[in-house]
């Protein structure tokens, strides 16, 4: 996900010398430091900024399958082959397939199940013996749902070569209660996506991206400077956590889902934030910011025409960005005004063997091969998200694309999206509560009142589940 050489000793100078992120990216691509280089700053734990020092760089791994030999293992992903692109995420799949099936015999069957539909079809599938064998890539954030299920197998001791070679976050990420239950292939998180052509310096703070997006905006022209899913709470976490919100506390690699932050001090200071950004215009944002149906499509469209400076999204924009022809670059979110940094939600896409599969070895090697070193930049070709894979991100295919450090770099400073069941009860009542204050303009003496009824809302969701 960001860049590591053999140059420990200059990472660490840089890191002291400079608070400065940008500054940073700009003095480390000076010394030629390689994407990876930077990579270890997101090693430690999240959701707490990731610490620790460069570690020896490990060799390749995972693309050397072992076996044992079967007729068949059967593949759900939630790729489809008519997606766009050249290559996209499915063909690289059947790739990656193909090359196992030359390497072990096992025939690979890839069966395409839509994003929507997914979960409610593992579930019942999976449990009558009619689901698959492996499955992914997916979000970590759905290991919850599908251990509590016993729907993931466990992935034992051994099973993932070379796992040095991983980003520890990424695993971090794929456990749940401890125990491993899937291989990361990806990690990723929003940042500042700005256009070229408008913004020649992205902002490294808020004031002045205010300032810069309210130059370039000319709302009789539909022309912004900055636009984004205002009310997508997935987007809206980078600015709850920098203001000193959370979901749900994180100790000791588990989430305490009876201590709940989205209402404490730092989420009211975030939602004012967010509500009179929009209201007060600061900066001036299209109305479709705050459109449920259209902030997403609107938005998006208006970055792919040149209408829009700046942006909050994440590494999957890349491709459609380059198709429009879009002179694009990524930055690092800028600090809030209370001087602290915007935190993002940060993921992981993983695969999965199904604790129900009857080739479960088979299967379990077959995952260990499709997230290896030659398999991650397959899929990084279709997908340029940074690979979880540190060799992977050494590679001249990887570090060709310049934003991977950055997104990369932004990371290191997120919190990890919980993985537990519990998440699903808290998108909804989370999301009603945003409506009801920004959308709505809600006065300040009933935000707490709104956000309390939310996390209520939550604890009941959670125990009713």
């Amino acid at each position: 996900m960001t860049k590591r050489d053999d140059s420990a000793r200059a990472i660490n100078q840089l890191i002291r010398a400079s608070s400065d992120r940008r500054a940073f990216l700009r003095r480390a691509a000076g010394l030629g430091l390689s994407a990876t280089a930077l990579s270890t700053l997101a090693r430690g734990p999240l959701p707490a900024r990731a610490q620790g020092t460069p570690a020896a760089v490990a060799a390749p791994g995972g693309n050397e399958p072992k076996g044992p030999q079967v007729e068949k293992l059967v593949f759900w992903t939630r790729a489809n082959p008519d997606d766009p692109g050249e290559p996209n995420v499915y063909t690289q799949l059947e790739a990656i397939g193909q090359a196992y099936r030359d390497a072990i015999g096992t025939e690979i069957e890839f069966v395409n199940v839509p994003d929507a539909d997914f979960r409610n079809r593992m579930s019942i599938a999976a449990p009558g013996g009619e689901g698959p064998d492996v499955f992914g890539p997916i979000a970590h954030d759905w290991l919850g749902e599908f251990a509590i299920q016993q729907i993931a197998l466990p992935i034992p001791d051994g099973a993932v070569p070379t796992p040095e070679d991983f980003l520890p976050v990424s695993f971090d990420l794929t456990r749940v209660d401890g125990t491993l239950y899937a291989i990361p292939v990806f990690v990723e998180s929003v940042a500042l996506i700005y256009n070229k052509d408008m913004v020649s310096e992205p902002p490294a703070t808020w004031d002045e991206l205010v300032a810069t997006a309210s130059e370039l905006t000319n709302a009789e022209a539909e022309t912004y400077g900055f636009g984004f899913p205002l009310l997508e709470q997935y987007h809206e976490g980078g600015f709850f956590h920098g203001f000193g919100s959370y979901i749900f506390a994180y100790e000791n690699g588990v989430f305490n889902t009876e201590d709940i932050g989205i209402n404490n001090a730092g989420g009211v200071e975030a939602a004012k934030f967010l509500r009179d950004m929009y209201h007060q215009a600061q900066p001036p944002m299209p109305e479709a910011a705050i459109d449920r149906a259209n902030m997403h499509g609107f938005q998006e469209g208006l970055m792919e025409s040149g209408q829009l400076a700046m942006t909050i999204n994440g590494p999957w924009r890349e491709l459609n960005l380059r198709a429009a022809g879009i002179n694009f670059g990524v930055a690092t979110l800028p600090t809030l005004p209370n001087g602290e940094p915007m935190r993002p939600f940060v993921g992981v896409q993983a695969m999965v063997a199904s604790a129900y599969g009857e080739n479960q070895e088979a299967a379990l090697d077959f995952i260990a091969f499709a997230t290896g070193t030659n398999s991650a930049v397959q899929l990084f070709q279709a997908e340029p998200k940074p690979p979880a894979r540190i060799s992977a991100q050494q590679s001249e295919t990887v570090q060709a694309n310049p934003n991977t450090a950055v997104w990369a770099e932004q990371a290191t400073l997120g919190i990890a999206m919980p993985n537990i069941a519990a998440m699903g009860s808290v998108w909804t009542p989370w999301g009603a509560a945003m409506d009801a204050i920004v959308a709505a303009n809600a006065p300040d003496d009933q935000i707490q009142g709104l956000l309390d009824d939310a996390v209520a809302q939550i604890r009941e969701a959670i125990a009713a589940n």
